[in-house]
């Protein structure tokens, strides 16, 4: 037992003339390498995404074959009894294809997306009182004048076309 306690102090002493251990982290890249780690870092998603825009284009070079139309129409009410004037939004699709996918939005700011696909040669007639924010606050016709409309969807290649009307 006595050797256990005499190795005990042999090892405190040796521990007492060591520096004491460092436990915060050590660099590890030069300010050069820190720097060129940041601009790659910067630079390459923003390379990527220009190169994109090269390949692909931009999505307004896609025109969508519809026509747009603001208009006031006779719309059917609840109860199906009879029907009363409303502002109403008009797209009719002009292709010989059916759009699905398809997004519309008033003034950049109120939107609306359409589940089911627009058929050839169908118009789809859509109340401007639809329409709504991303907060859900509703278009009020009549409050602000509609400057433009946008719709999109998908075309058959895949690409997603766009038809931008101001008025």
């Amino acid at each position: 037992m006595a050797d256990d306690s005499s190795l005990n102090s042999v090892a405190q002493d040796a521990d007492a003339h060591e520096p004491p251990r460092s436990i915060a982290p050590a660099p590890q890249l030069s300010s050069r390498g820190l720097f060129a780690a940041l601009a790659t870092v910067c630079l390459v998603p923003l390379f990527a995404l220009s190169l994109y825009a090269i390949v692909f284009g931009k999505a307004s070079e896609h025109g969508l074959p519809v026509e747009i139309l603001i208009d006031r129409r006779p719309i059917p009410t609840i109860d199906g009894s009879a029907k009363l004037m409303d502002d109403v939004v008009v797209v009719r699709n002009e292709a010989d294809f059916e759009i699905p996918n398809i997004t519309m939005n008033l003034n950049g700011q109120y939107f609306l997306y359409q589940e089911q696909p627009l058929a050839v040669g169908e118009t789809l007639v859509l109340r401007q009182a639809a329409f709504a924010t991303k907060s859900n606050q509703r278009w009020v016709p009549g409050r602000y004048a509609i400057t433009d409309v946008t719709v999109t969807g998908k075309l058959p290649s895949g690409a997603r076309g766009v038809k931008e009307v101001a008025f």
